[in-house]
């Protein structure tokens, strides 16, 4: 089993990404997908644990802005959703991670807390961290659960 703390659009704000830390419990590994991604910087999560992706707002980031990785029998993209036009449909980035093979797209962009699953793709916006969102995603075995959270769950 593996767990995934995902968050998104922090927008520089460090104290909501502490907070968020906290509450994720023992994740094995924590994603960050953009707007802001060197907002991590210092957070205390080892590069071993850690992958970001640039957002629109990053324009000097050295990450890359499509990651794909498998975990537990799960393959999946982690994308800020800008390139993909997010806000206006699903459809790219669906299309982008079923050409690579994913059964989840992770991305962010549209600072919505939002999973659409057509029970072979699921793509799940963990929503804005500096409006208080973000979410855990575990990994078993082939199969996906995640859980949508925000700062006032503590």
């Amino acid at each position: 089993m593996t767990r995934l703390g995902v968050m998104a659009d922090s927008h520089r704000s460090r104290t909501n990404i502490r907070r968020a830390l906290s509450l994720m419990g023992d994740c094995d590994y924590i994603i960050h997908l953009g707007d802001h991604d060197t907002d991590m910087d210092g957070m205390g999560v080892s590069e071993s644990r850690l992958y970001t992706v640039p957002g629109n707002c990053d324009p000097l980031s050295f990450s890359p802005g499509l990651r794909i990785c498998e975990w537990d029998g799960v393959r999946l993209i982690m994308t800020h959703g800008d390139a993909y036009g997010v806000k206006y449909g699903l459809t790219r980035l669906a299309l982008k991670a079923r050409e690579a093979g994913a059964r989840l797209a992770l991305y962010g962009h549209s600072h919505q807390q939002r999973a659409d699953d057509d029970g072979q793709m699921l793509c799940l916006n963990p929503g804005a961290l500096k409006n208080g969102c973000f979410a855990v995603v575990t990994l078993d075995n082939g199969r996906v659960t995640y859980e949508m959270k925000t700062l006032s769950d503590e």
